[in-house]
């Protein structure tokens, strides 16, 4: 375990180390300090460009929000012209329906009263 310990302890040291001996390059020496601008040249490049992404992606997601916005009231517009069209050939069914029912029942009428005609024309009325 101590074994095990030790080489944590010679590699952090070691990393420290390479960290110490980049960070005096940098802040040190001449070369350091050109390669230290021209990362931070590069890092500001780069944020520069992040935000412009970011602010395209904005305006592509709004532009995605407005359309699925317009499909949305497109759809609802369809459902609610469908809804009154099936509404209204619903009530012509039910209509001719009823109005085949009420045939029906008008012929059974009369075909009641002509069988009883023939059936019972002799026998005498109370």
């Amino acid at each position: 375990m101590n074994e095990n310990r030790d080489n944590k302890f010679m590699i952090g040291f070691f990393i420290g180390g390479l960290i110490g001996a980049g960070l005096m390059f940098l802040m040190g020496t001449k070369e350091g300090k050109k390669v230290e601008k021209m990362i931070e040249k590069k890092g500001k490049e780069t944020l520069d460009d992040l935000e412009e992404k970011v602010d395209e992606l904005k305006e592509k997601g709004e532009e995605l929000i407005k359309k699925g916005e317009a499909i949305k009231e497109q759809f609802m517009e369809q459902i609610e012209d469908k809804k009154e069209d099936l509404t209204e050939e619903a009530s012509k069914r039910l209509d001719n329906a009823l109005a085949s029912v009420v045939e029906v029942q008008e012929k059974g009428v009369t075909a009641t009263t002509n069988l009883r005609k023939r059936l019972f024309k002799n026998v005498p009325k109370r």
